[in-house]
């Protein structure tokens, strides 16, 4: 075959999108004789793929399929978020001072839980039924569903809530600020703070385990950064002692800490398992992430590369089995109902949804 044309490209190739290239060939006078010189440009797309190292599509999620929820009413921007089993999930809204709710099922937004104050932290049920505002200056709101999602005064802190979780019949909160703060348990029923602990550490990540009725949290890592545990006894109301990891700084504790499927561990953002037990060190996954799932024996990282959000999936054995890319930065991913939901931010003041079959 006798070269014709003949040049060349730089092409900055990037992962999961369509990049335009324009390449420029030279005819070869030899082989093309002809009494005037010329050039012919050639206008086309390259289509990038998506990686999927270590096990191609097994347990992978194909990136061009799935639902994509977004627009105007998704133009805010929120502080957390969290998903209930009844499919919603609720978003503090603190420039709002609300909590925001996405109805899943129908995939559209339900209406705002709307607050009375300047708002600090969020609490949801598991069941979805109540959730609970706080505000600057210690007060808390609940909110009922059933009850049309009007604010109702459910307690006073003695100083502004910095986190909250619900745990089973209470409402376990850290009020104060600085490095440490007064823990305390409210009774969901009635209101009542029933109690309360001073001088404990203040967290940048918590959660409860209904498995053992514990409260794991990382603290604000001043004197220096634990994993902590505090035990809530259901029956007596009480707050057992705050018990830190024999660690003390040696570990990388960066938020956020999620539990284990089977209750077992907590791990951190920076990939490191924990034993819920006595929070020694068990493990490694290997990776950071902003955010994880799980589903049977599959787990699902995100991060942010760049501008783009990172999919990763991986074995129980924490090979990697592939990986996706998607606009935005890396915000929260769940799973529910058979499907990933991958939230995603998209601009200063806005994110998107991913529905993603599993």
């Amino acid at each position: 075959m006798l070269e014709v044309y003949a040049g060349s490209a730089v092409v900055d190739v990037v992962a999961g999108e369509v990049v335009s290239a324009g390449l420029v060939l030279q005819r070869n006078p030899v082989n093309c004789p002809g009494a005037t010189t010329g050039g012919i440009d050639i206008s086309g797309r390259l289509e990038t793929g998506e990686p999927t190292p270590d096990g191609g599509s097994d347990g992978g999620v194909d990136p061009d399929a799935g639902v994509v929820l977004g627009g105007a009413e998704f133009a805010f921007s929120y502080q957390d978020a969290t998903l209930t089993r009844d499919g919603v999930i609720h978003f503090l809204d603190g420039n709002a001072d609300r909590i925001r709710r996405l109805d899943l099922a129908t995939r559209s937004f339900l209406s705002a839980y709307v607050g009375t104050g300047d708002a600090t932290s969020m609490a949801v049920a598991s069941d979805g039924q109540t959730a609970y505002l706080a505000y600057t200056g210690g007060r808390i709101d609940a909110f009922t569903s059933t009850e049309g999602g009007t604010a109702r005064f459910f307690a006073a802190a003695p100083a502004s809530v910095s986190r909250m979780v619900v745990a089973d019949r209470y409402l376990f909160s850290i009020d104060g600020s600085g490095a440490w703060g007064t823990h305390a348990l409210y009774q969901r029923a009635t209101g009542a703070r029933v109690a309360a602990a001073d001088w404990r550490n203040s967290a940048v990540s918590l959660l409860f385990s209904e498995a053992n009725n514990t409260i794991y949290f990382a603290d604000s890592g001043v004197s220096p950064q634990d994993l902590n545990r505090v035990q809530v006894n259901m029956e007596a109301g009480t707050l057992g002692a705050e018990i830190d990891s024999p660690y003390h700084g040696a570990y990388n504790l960066q938020a956020p800490l999620r539990l284990w499927p089977d209750g077992s561990a907590v791990v951190t953002g920076s990939g490191l398992l924990f034993s819920t037990t006595d929070l020694t060190y068990r493990t490694s996954i290997g990776l950071s992430f902003v955010d994880i799932a799980f589903h049977g024996e599959r787990l699902y990282l995100i991060d942010t590369v760049g501008d783009r959000t990172q999919l990763r999936v991986l074995n129980h054995r924490f090979d990697i089995l592939s990986a996706a890319y998607y606009p935005g930065a890396a915000q929260r991913v769940f799973v529910h109902n058979g499907q990933l939901v991958l939230l995603t931010a998209t601009g200063s003041n806005g994110f998107q949804a991913r529905l993603l079959d599993l």
